[in-house]
């Protein structure tokens, strides 16, 4: 039938005059008033019951004046329910309809059923010579809304905006709201690019296009939208621009919108020698780490200001390198690197990313727009897939302190990535080399709350390891004076084998609470909870071990720099020492920059790049590995072994 009504329409003639079609008794007149009334009113008229009525009048006036514009209201509907063959055999009816406002409802209907029909050419060809003519109010409402979407799927994005915005003008008062409805959601699906160059060319000329204020509210809130909920600061900055007829936003939108067009992120800086450190500094799980980093992170970079001239405490009497614990592997040899100086002028920026996801590209965004040359991130795995696949984006060199998690896709290529810190398969392969019986027998995971995701909550295989469900580090004890930890279900449950991989002082409390149990076993320990911690004779404790981490309990490993540290700061965890060492990359990376602020694209692209690149064949002497830098590569190599915890 649709391919018969599209050869009758291909036909031609003569232009007869219009013929006005009208009721043939008052009851028929009053009987079509009501369809009008429900037709202009669809937010309490259903589709079905507007069908019900349409019908009706057919069946009950079928040889009134109205019926052929009954038969085509009642098409226009049946496609709006997907009913097709109903929609073609009412046009086909109707197709020889006299010209008049009867017809204009045809041709309306049937380039409805051209656009529905994958044709939106065709459709559009047909709906444009009715423009600026007097359509009947019935027909006006489809009309205004097929023109748009037929326009829409013809990729005329602008030409459909001119015609909400007709459609909006053209719309009665007592239409005027759920117009506004239409169009709002019309506008949602339009990509972020076209509603920006309409609403600019809005504002840019807005006397000789003509647009309505009202089309220009709606573009701008669906604008203010998408800035607010993607974090894009530069639509925000846009939007608000006094000069260009800021817009006006209410309520929690226009805090956020403020807030984003006041800040730096979207702007693409290079401040001197800056280096940016992204920490989850307000995440519950992730606190007591970003601590640690923080003060590697600053004890490298010799702030606050004369923290790295204090004095060491005096080596204990008879105390020499022999005394120290062996590293894995012997060090490199490494240029000795000059005391961080304030005329060197190397800054320090930092952003939180309160460890959420969602946070992560734009605080990103923002240290890029602060200055950064290069940036220090990511203390967990997802984190770290998001920062190095930015890092790539963006063109900034980035340090991530972590890997991405195993079996998550790494950013290819990494050109301006780079990776400090293990993979957890490779710590626990060391560890069950060292301890064969980890891999035979169930062992208990003690973790820290932000690893949960990682662990199997029921237990389950995890790498060589078959393990029980995880035990949190911040289990509180029952009773005053009782262990923290389920020390008494582990014995009743034969437990005798146990990996801690939160902190070092989880790691001494679980040994220290299975020492006074007088339990038997083993105890090891990743390079997060590293550690030397006293024991009972009958407690086997096993540390993960890389560079200088463990480091023993005074601090003395005769370095005077790691001396120093723990005289000043106190303990190295392996946090600790992963931030010294990528602060102290980083530094020596930024040190040929020139000392002025830039933001010309080629100029920050240029330092970005001489960063990345120095970055790369860094050398110095690191802490958390026995290599002296990247070697070419884009994840630092080290050897990771197993030490024993000397016993009590």
């Amino acid at each position: 039938m649709f391919a018969a009504l599209v050869a009758a329409c291909a036909g031609g003639g003569g232009q007869p005059k219009p013929v006005a079609l009208l009721a043939s008794s008052a009851r028929a007149a009053t009987a079509f008033e009501s369809i009008r009334e429900a037709w202009e009113d669809p937010e309490h008229t259903t589709p079905l019951a507007l069908r019900g009525m349409l019908e009706h009048f057919i069946a009950a006036f079928p040889v009134d004046g109205l019926v052929p514009r009954a038969r085509i209201a009642l098409s226009i509907v049946a496609m709006t329910q997907g009913d097709f063959a109903t929609a073609d055999l009412q046009l086909g009816l109707t197709e020889r309809v006299p010209l008049g406002t009867t017809h204009d409802l045809w041709t309306i209907a049937y380039a409805r059923r051209l656009r529905l029909n994958d044709a939106p050419e065709a459709a559009l060809s047909m709906l444009r010579p009715l423009l600026g003519k007097n359509v009947d109010p019935m027909a006006r409402l489809v009309f205004e809304e097929d023109l748009t979407l037929s326009a829409l799927a013809t990729q005329r994005d602008y030409e459909a905006i001119s015609y909400m915005d007709a459609w909006l003008r053209a719309s009665a008062e007592e239409e005027k709201d759920s117009t506004v409805k239409a169009v709002t959601a019309i506008v949602g699906k339009l990509p972020k690019e076209v509603l920006v160059g309409a609403l600019q060319a809005m504002r840019a000329q807005r006397e000789s296009f003509g647009y309505g204020v009202e089309i220009e509210r709606i573009l701008a809130g669906r604008l203010v939208e998408i800035a607010t909920s993607s974090g894009d600061a530069k639509l925000a900055r846009m939007l608000l621009d006094p000069d260009a007829g800021s817009i006006v936003a209410a309520g929690d939108a226009a805090v956020e919108l403020g807030e984003l067009a006041t800040s730096r992120r979207g702007l693409n800086v290079v401040a001197g020698r800056t280096i940016g450190l992204l920490l989850p500094t307000d995440s519950p799980g992730l606190r007591d780490e970003a601590a640690d980093v923080l003060r590697g992170v600053m004890w490298a970079l010799g702030l606050p200001r004369g923290v790295r001239g204090r004095a060491a405490t005096p080596r204990p009497s008879g105390a020499d390198a022999a005394a120290s614990r062996a590293p894995c592997a012997p060090q490199m040899p490494a240029p000795e690197l000059d005391e961080p100086r304030p005329d060197l002028d190397v800054r320090l920026i930092t952003r939180d990313d309160s460890g959420s996801p969602d946070r992560t590209e734009p605080s990103l965004d923002e240290l890029a727009g602060a200055g950064a040359a290069v940036v220090v991130a990511a203390l967990d795995g997802p984190t770290a897939l998001r920062a190095l696949r930015w890092s790539e984006a963006h063109g900034m060199p980035l340090i991530a302190l972590v890997p991405p998690e195993d079996g998550e896709e790494a950013p290819v290529p990494r050109s301006f990535g780079f990776v400090l810190g293990e993979a957890r398969a490779n710590v626990l392969a060391a560890l069950v080399r060292a301890a064969p019986s980890l891999a035979t027998q169930p062992v208990v995971p003690v973790i820290d709350t932000s690893e949960a995701p990682r662990y199997p909550p029921q237990g389950g295989r995890f790498g060589p390891l078959t393990l029980d469900p995880p035990v949190s580090c911040e289990i509180p004890a029952v009773r005053a004076g009782e262990p923290r930890f389920p020390i008494a279900e582990w014995a009743h449950d034969k437990r005798s084998a146990w990996i801690v991989s939160g902190s070092a002082d989880c790691a001494f409390d679980v040994a220290l609470e299975l020492s006074n149990s007088r339990a038997r076993g083993l105890v090891a320990l990743t390079l997060e909870a590293a550690g030397l911690p006293p024991h009972a004779p009958g407690l086997r404790v096993l540390s993960a071990s890389a560079g200088i981490v463990p480091v023993n309990a005074t601090g003395d490993t005769g370095d005077d720099e790691i001396r120093r540290f723990w005289t000043t700061l106190g303990r190295i965890s392996w946090w600790t020492a992963l931030g010294r060492d990528a602060a102290t990359i980083a530094r020596v990376a930024v040190e040929p920059l020139p000392v002025d602020d830039t933001s010309d694209a080629r100029a920050v692209a240029e330092r970005r790049t001489t960063a990345r690149d120095r970055l790369a064949t860094a050398k110095a002497r690191l802490w958390t590995t026995e290599a002296n830098g990247w070697g070419g590569a884009r994840a630092m190599q080290r050897t990771v072994c197993a030490v024993d915890a000397p016993g009590k």
